[in-house]
């Protein structure tokens, strides 16, 4: 049978994107030759279509060679300043990009937010790609202010010691913020090795490394594919943590040597017990977040782990093509089930909390860019424009919910749709399969829920991190 046999052959994308918190990559970008926009005046136009197949063929080999060109226009107004980005190797249209108008039609207002092109996944890629994330989720105490820093430091001390009393000089504070940068660094690495050993362990157990699966075999079994990178590669993982860890221990102790002597001429003094253990307390409170996210992302592992044997359980008791077929139409209308679930549940957070997704709120705000400069005529009073403006904002507000209570009332309606063919595939089930495959069905349909509340429980304490709040004012 084909389809154990693909499914053996896998390798997985962790779907709990357990590599989103890797110590950041640097990304070197090439510089664009001098002679490409001449090169290309030079080319005149062909008078003859020719050979289309050949030309395409040619065409892609230049473009591997070439640096897209990105020309920025930048048009200022008195009124509106406008960004447009052209891309000269591109042959499209100019998108258009008038002000919004106010009385556009609101059917062409997406309440969704686009999504990012898709990009090829390489194992460099997945080292990279969540830079962002661990940037946000790392505390970064070498930009913090001077006065912010001393109060933080103080508030991590028994009964608020007010340490900033001590810090009353320029070099104090930047010793005391390099050892506080020097103890984040040394924990971060830490988290990192522990999930990086956690995944070494569990590809060890599992046997993972040899587990591969293809793209559409994983879509179809509504599963990730492999852990996202080869054995090889975790392996030169854990050695470059191991040396970042003895670089952080050797740093740590350089500058707490150097705070300790210093302390000796300090005046008003502060004693070392004291500071040390504050600035333990601050370092690990601070990283609160980013230790759930390693957590999260080694339960991850354990749940993707655990639904590979689910599935290859399900082959091992050999089903015919139509037992097969059954059973992955269960599973695809459960996953997305699921997956819609997961969207209301986070729509209706959003309604409660009066929180919308940020190019939602702005696509919606674009049309007070048409209305301002009407509202700045000198015609109008003072009293006038600040009355108007109001209505504008509350009509404006109220649409947004308005879409997003039709969004809540579609997205139910596709529950019940999804729910009405899981429900005629489970009648299926039962007359064409026999118990013990019944049973491998469910209790992967089961997993998947588990693994779904899970992750469900994740993203709606950590989605609003960043959502912009609206309000009626």
């Amino acid at each position: 049978m084909s389809e154990p046999n693909q499914y053996n052959n896998e390798n997985r994308d962790a779907q709990g994107r357990w590599y989103e918190l890797l110590s950041p990559t640097q990304v070197l970008t090439g510089s664009v030759p001098n002679n490409v926009q001449t090169t290309r005046k030079e080319h005149k136009k062909r008078t003859s279509h020719g050979n289309r197949k050949a030309q395409h063929k040619t065409r892609r080999r230049q473009r591997q060679h070439q640096e897209p060109i990105d020309q920025t226009i930048i048009e200022d107004d008195q009124l509106n300043s406008e960004h447009r980005t052209t891309t000269e190797n591109k042959r499209k249209r100019q998108v258009n990009t008038d002000d919004v108008n106010i009385s556009q039609s609101l059917s062409q207002l997406s309440i969704s937010q686009r999504n990012p092109k898709k990009t090829k996944s390489t194992s460099q890629n997945n080292l990279s790609e969540q830079n962002d994330l661990q940037q946000r989720f790392k505390p970064r105490y070498l930009r913090v202010s001077d006065k912010i820093l001393k109060q933080m430091l103080s508030n991590t001390t028994e009964d608020n010691l007010d340490i900033g009393k001590c810090l009353d000089t320029t070099e104090k504070v930047q010793l005391v913020r390099q050892v506080i940068e020097a103890t984040n660094n040394l924990y971060y690495y830490d988290l990192q090795r522990q999930l990086w050993q956690e995944y070494y362990n569990i590809g060890t157990k599992e046997d993972v490394w040899r587990r591969k699966i293809t793209k559409s075999a994983a879509k179809q079994h509504r599963t990730c594919r492999s852990y996202g990178l080869p054995k090889h590669i975790v392996e030169e993982r854990q050695k470059a943590i191991t040396r970042q860890i003895q670089h952080g221990i050797n740093e740590l102790q350089k500058y707490a040597i150097q705070l300790q002597n210093d302390l000796q001429q300090w005046q008003p003094s502060v004693d070392l017990n004291i500071l040390s253990t504050a600035i333990n307390k601050l370092v690990m409170s601070a990283q609160r977040r980013l230790r759930q996210e390693f957590d999260y992302k080694t339960r991850m592992l354990v749940f993707n782990s655990n639904d590979h044997h689910s599935i290859t359980k399900f082959y091992n008791l050999r089903p015919d093509e139509e037992q097969i077929y059954i059973a992955k139409k269960i599973w695809q209308t459960i996953a997305d089930l699921l997956k819609t679930k997961e969207q209301e549940e986070i729509l209706r957070k959003r309604i409660y909390l009066r929180r919308l997704p940020s190019k939602f709120d702005k696509l919606i705000d674009q049309s007070l860019d048409y209305i301002e400069p009407m509202l700045m005529n000198d015609v109008l009073d003072k009293d006038r424009r600040a009355s108007l403006s109001s209505r504008y904002s509350k009509t404006i507000t109220q649409c947004k919910f308005e879409l997003m209570t039709l969004n809540l009332d579609t997205i139910q309606a596709v529950i019940r749709g999804h729910q009405q063919l899981l429900d005629d595939l489970q009648s299926q089930l039962f007359t064409t399969c026999n118990s013990s495959l019944i049973q491998t069905i469910q209790d992967r349909e089961e997993a998947m829920k588990q693994q779904h509340e899970f992750y469900l429980k994740h993203q709606l304490d950590t989605f609003f991190d960043e959502a912009p709040t609206t309000s009626n004012e």
